[in-house]
């Protein structure tokens, strides 16, 4: 697994094609993974209206082969 990168309030728009947004940086995907209610709405609504998620929950998927509203197998089992 790559290293947590320090996103803060940056959003990388000029790179939707980074997974690891989606996996550290993303204020709605990681509160949901994390099991926040509110969080795990706002994405299920999210991932209709898109067909999937946004940019980086797409290329989330296509890095790690998991939904962005889903934990990865490494971390299942910690």
């Amino acid at each position: 697994m790559t290293r947590k990168k320090n996103y803060g309030w940056k959003v990388p728009i000029l790179h939707l094609n980074d997974p690891d947004y989606c996996e550290f940086g993303c204020p709605i995907c990681t509160n949901a993974r994390k099991g926040n209610r509110l969080a795990k709405s706002i994405q299920s609504i999210e991932m209709a209206l898109t067909f999937g998620g946004c940019p980086w929950g797409r290329a989330r998927e296509r890095k790690y082969g998991v939904k962005p509203n889903e934990l990865l197998s490494s971390r299942k089992s910690s």
